[in-house]
C-alpha cells in the first residue's frame, strides 16, 4: 500500500531554488523528488544514527563521494597518502563516537558519564597521535607530499621536549 502524499506548498529564496536545482541526489530530478529525498536522508540520519555503529555508517555515507575521489585520483596518479587514508578512517570513527555518546547520556550527565565520555574521547585521539607517529618514524611517508609529516614534526618535538622538561621539574 503506497503512503497517501500531501500536498505542500514552500517559498524559498533565490538562492535556495538555485541550490536545489544543482543538488545532486540519486534517483531525484525534480525539485519535488530532491525535496522528498532531502526529507528521506534527513529521517534516516535521525533514526539511525543513535548508536556507535549506525553513526560511523551514516558518516562514512556523508563523505563517500571524497573517498571515491581520493581513490579515482590515487587510481590514476599511482599514488597513495597514508595520513589521507588516516584521517578518512579516525574522523567518522571520532565523530560517531560523540554523536552515540550524545544518545547515551539522558538528561543531566552524571559525573562518571563525563569520565566515560573523556575516556572514550582521549582514547580516540590516542589513536589517531600514535598513527600519527607511526608515519613519522621513517624520513618520507607514503603520501602525495613524501614529507608532509616531517614538516610539522619540529613542533610537535619542541612540545615533547618542553614536557619532558617539566617531568624532570616535578621528579624529586
Amino acid at each position: 500500500m503506497t503512503a497517501r502524499t500531501v500536498p505542500l506548498s514552500v517559498r524559498v529564496s533565490h538562492e535556495d531554488a538555485d541550490f536545489l536545482a544543482e543538488l545532486e541526489m540519486e534517483g531525484a530530478e525534480t525539485p519535488s523528488e530532491k525535496l522528498r529525498a532531502l526529507i528521506n536522508e534527513a529521517r534516516r540520519r535521525t533514526d539511525s544514527t543513535t548508536g556507535f555503529s549506525e553513526s560511523q555508517l551514516e558518516l562514512r555515507r556523508t563523505i563517500q563521494p571524497l573517498i571515491e575521489k581520493v581513490q579515482d585520483y590515487e587510481a590514476g596518479n599511482e599514488a597513495y597518502s597514508q595520513l589521507l587514508h588516516l584521517a578518512l578512517e579516525w574522523i567518522p570513527e571520532a565523530m560517531a563516537e560523540l554523536i552515540a555518546q550524545r544518545f547515551a547520556i539522558k538528561g543531566e550527565a552524571s559525573r562518571d558519564e563525563m569520565l566515560q565520555l573523556e575516556r572514550r574521547t582521549s582514547d580516540r585521539v590516542f589513536r589517531l597521535i600514535e598513527g600519527f607517529l607511526r608515519l613519522a618514524v621513517t624520513q618520507e611517508c607514503e603520501g602525495y607530499d613524501p614529507q608532509v609529516v616531517q614538516k610539522r614534526l619540529p613542533r610537535l618535538r619542541q612540545l615533547i621536549q618542553l614536557m619532558q622538561l617539566l617531568e624532570k621539574d616535578k621528579a624529586p
